[in-house]
């Protein structure tokens, strides 16, 4: 019985999970692909806008370490 209730659970996170594999985790929108292409867009050109903006301001502690 034990085993039975933890597949049960598997299946149920397992279908959870395709749900929102089927949906944009930005806007939530019904999408393929984990973030769909216009969110990707727009958060491309807000990174770009960003970069440009702190290149700018000249600063030099942005960015990956």
């Amino acid at each position: 019985e034990q085993e039975g209730r933890r597949w049960s659970m598997v299946k149920v996170k397992e279908d959870e999970a395709k749900k929102r594999a089927k949906t944009c985790s930005v806007c939530g929108k019904p999408s393929e692909k984990i973030i769909c292409d216009n969110c990707e867009a727009k958060i491309r050109g807000e990174a770009l806008e960003r970069k440009i903006k702190d290149e700018k301001e000249g600063r030099t502690d942005t960015g990956r370490r």
